[in-house]
């Protein structure tokens, strides 16, 4: 019996703090549409939600992306540069008969590339080089690795690839416009319709 009585006497005391605590609701006198829901005939108000956001990982973002986009002015246009380059060498070498001519051809245009090139790139630093081998095979369709190889040998290319994995790079990675370097995609149309200033 005491049980049966404790029970409804803690219902009773539940049901009665609902009530009071639904006529303690705030009387508003200018309802804003855009805090009411509609449901079956009811109007329910809603209270006020504030929205703020995290500064430090907007500022970060922000610091992110003005690097990003300070590394992509730098090294763009030597990429475009280096796939025109590439395209070249490619036609010259397959309208050549023999491989003595190629070889002689390679040597020369290596020792072009290398004096006008080296002293560009040695002064990238490893974000701008990551960009650089992303850039590179999006505008050549090509990656860096495929670009090396023909350029200078498979050897150097597996020497070179191993050297950039040493470093967090990798230089058979492709360029995927759509998930992964969608930013830099992004960067490129604007690039070329000259609103990258």
């Amino acid at each position: 019996m005491k049980r049966v009585f404790i029970t409804i006497l803690v219902a009773f005391f539940c049901l009665t703090e609902v009530a009071f605590a639904q006529k303690d609701m705030p009387y508003y006198s200018e309802i804003n549409v855009d805090s009411l829901i509609a449901a079956n005939d009811y109007l329910i108000l809603l209270p006020e939600v504030k929205v703020y956001s995290n500064k430090r990982k907007a500022a970060r973002a922000a610091k992110k992306y003005d690097k990003l986009v300070r590394n992509f002015k730098k090294v763009y246009p030597y990429a475009i540069e280096v796939s025109a380059l590439y395209r070249q060498i490619d036609d010259s070498l397959a309208r050549m008969d023999s491989d003595r001519q190629r070889r002689k051809y390679m040597d020369m245009r290596e020792d072009q590339i290398m004096a006008h090139y080296r002293p560009i790139m040695c002064k990238f630093t490893l974000s701008q080089a990551v960009l650089f081998v992303k850039l590179l095979d999006r505008e050549c369709g090509s990656t860096a690795y495929e670009v090396i190889k023909t350029v200078k040998g498979g050897f150097f290319a597996g020497t070179c690839q191993v050297f950039a994995c040493m470093f967090g790079n990798d230089l058979k990675k492709s360029y995927d416009s759509e998930v992964s370097d969608k930013a830099l995609e992004i960067l490129v149309i604007q690039y070329r319709q000259g609103r990258l200033g």
